[in-house]
């Protein structure tokens, strides 16, 4: 019998600083779960990891699991070898498995209310706001960077109570359900991170592929598209919400050459 209600995981690279706040912060994964900490089994997926950031996961005692990086394959190839690791692990001491990420802020009981709705055929998604900086498929309100003294956090606040609501919705349409909200010109799909998939599902779907497929899409929404064609319920928990400022770690990380 596995020990805990679910397992999240963290892919990792330099800036402690949003790593601080999505983890640990106000706002943070752990701080706004609204789970006791036994219940929840937390991994760091590391690769070219430096070490100010290794000091930071001894100190706060959190587990992590290195991962060797596959020179000459690029970014995209290695980061989504961290998302099937991540599942691998994650799946060890739980039936579920969350991905989260460093530049995300949470609003209060995200991961109960997301779990409340799991089952064993269904991934249930959160609902993911934006900046809208770039073209986005979810709601978007830019909120600023997810570092301590820079986020909007009353504006957080506000927006995710409007927003809130205790239901699920079902991508029952013939493609993918609009789940409406404020802004996105764009159209929405009902996936985005984070999103609990469950064992079984990834035991005949995955892994992601890590490589774009010959339509250029990306190997979370392959994943997310075999899921739904083969019958998984694709869902969103309207009231587990989150914030993702997009890609600040990343375009720091290759600004001081981690990634390659």
């Amino acid at each position: 019998m596995k020990s805990k209600k679910i397992s999240l995981y963290c892919q990792i690279g330099g800036a402690i600083d949003m790593a601080e706040f999505a983890i640990n912060g106000p706002y943070g994964a752990l701080a706004n779960s609204g789970l006791e900490p036994e219940e929840i089994d937390l991994t760091f997926i590391c690769w070219k990891t430096p070490p100010h950031t290794y000091e930071w996961l001894h100190k706060n005692n959190f587990k992590y699991v290195d991962m060797e990086y596959d020179e000459g394959k690029g970014f995209l190839w290695n980061l989504y070898k961290g998302w099937n690791l991540g599942y691998e692990v994650g799946l060890e001491s739980a039936d579920y498995v969350c991905p989260i990420a460093t530049d995300h802020a949470f609003y209060k009981d995200w991961l109960k209310n997301m779990l409340s709705f799991a089952q064993p055929n269904r991934i249930v998604c959160g609902k993911l706001i934006e900046p809208g900086l770039l073209p986005s498929l979810h709601t978007t309100v830019n909120l600023g960077p997810t570092i301590e003294g820079q986020f909007l956090a009353r504006e957080f606040e506000m927006i995710c109570a409007h927003l809130s609501k205790d239901e699920l919705v079902f991508d029952d349409t013939g493609y993918y359900h609009e789940d409406g909200g404020i802004g996105g010109a764009y159209g929405r799909r009902l996936d985005s991170m984070p999103f609990i998939v469950p064992a079984d599902v990834w035991a005949k779907h995955g892994p992601m592929k890590q490589i774009l497929n010959e339509f250029g899409i990306t190997g979370d929404t392959d994943f997310f598209d075999r899921c739904k064609f083969a019958g998984v319920e694709i869902t969103k928990a309207l009231n587990s919400i989150s914030y993702h400022c997009g890609g600040a770690e990343t375009m720091r990380n290759r600004a001081m050459g981690v990634y390659t």
